[in-house]
């Protein structure tokens, strides 16, 4: 394993490792992590979502626990071939839950040719929602749910849908697909300076999101892709958090961390204005040798 590869499969740092590396950096992110980890109270009657991403041919279907929706946000092989993409649909068909939503990732090759396309659209057939790049509207006990997923990460590498580096920037690009109502996101790649190792994510993804929180927020986003980002933030959409971005776009800054304090203080939060995001891969650790339990979010 080498270039990106390596670092998007790296082993978490340690707590001292980051404060040695980067000590400003370090201290905002522990303040926006006081602000970022105060997860909502569901409703009365939650709807039940187990979140996997980058298994990478592991079989866990023992560690899936019930729920409403089972999301899997791509990288579902290693090496992307039918042999593989096949051993993985049969134990995905196996879970129980009613909606199982399904995207690729940059390692299922075969789903980007045009006999992958076709083949996994049939996978309807046998109750596995697979989305590219489209929308599918689910009803649960009452509740409307529309779903957006897309496989595409930017460029490394020759692996699967990608998209140019170059050009990458504050700006929505390619992710004005996002359908202005999406009620559920799920992206192989997170959105930059969340859940990303400080600072590997997508800018455009994260444009495109706070366009979509100016009239209708996602309540979830489900991504993976950076194995070491793994974790659970609630995005409250305010100025601290863009403060915060800003923050790690630029690597840090003793006065940039000052002022996200003095945001998180006296600057006000709107606490109606919030998207749970999830990094639920569950491949980590050194040589992706530890096989991490599914994410699950109450909606």
């Amino acid at each position: 394993m080498s270039g990106f590869d390596a670092i998007i499969n790296r082993k978490a740092p340690s707590p001292w490792e980051l404060f040695k590396t980067n000590p400003s950096l370090y201290m905002a992110s522990k303040l926006y992590n006081t602000l970022s980890q105060q997860l909502p109270r569901p409703l009365s009657s939650p709807v039940r979502t187990i979140c996997i991403s980058d298994t990478h041919n592991a079989d866990i279907s023992a560690l899936i626990p019930p729920g409403d929706i089972l999301i899997h946000a791509g990288d579902l092989t290693h090496s992307g071939t039918p042999h593989e993409l096949q051993v993985t649909l049969d134990w995905l068909v196996s879970l129980p839950h009613e909606h199982k939503i399904v995207i690729a990732g940059n390692h299922d090759t075969y789903l980007q040719t045009a006999e992958g396309r076709s083949w996994v659209h049939t996978w309807r057939e046998r109750g596995i929602i697979y989305l590219e790049d489209e929308a599918h509207t689910i009803q649960v006990r009452g509740r409307a749910f529309k779903i957006f997923g897309s496989p595409f990460t930017p460029q490394h590498g020759n692996g699967a849908f990608q998209y140019p580096r170059t050009g990458v920037t504050g700006t929505p690009g390619r992710w004005s697909v996002i359908p202005n109502d999406t009620d559920i996101l799920i992206t192989h790649g997170p959105p930059h300076g969340h859940l990303d190792l400080a600072g590997l994510g997508c800018r455009a993804l994260l444009a495109r999101i706070w366009e979509l929180c100016r009239t209708h927020p996602p309540v979830l986003h489900v991504f993976g892709h950076i194995h070491g980002g793994r974790g659970i933030e609630n995005m409250p959409w305010n100025s601290a958090q863009s403060i915060w971005e800003d923050i790690v776009l630029k690597k840090g800054g003793w006065f940039r961390t000052m002022h996200l304090l003095w945001a998180m203080l006296w600057g006000g939060r709107d606490n109606r204005i919030r998207t749970v995001t999830v990094n639920a891969s569950v491949v980590g650790g050194p040589r992706d040798r530890d096989i991490r339990p599914p994410v699950i979010i109450d909606i």
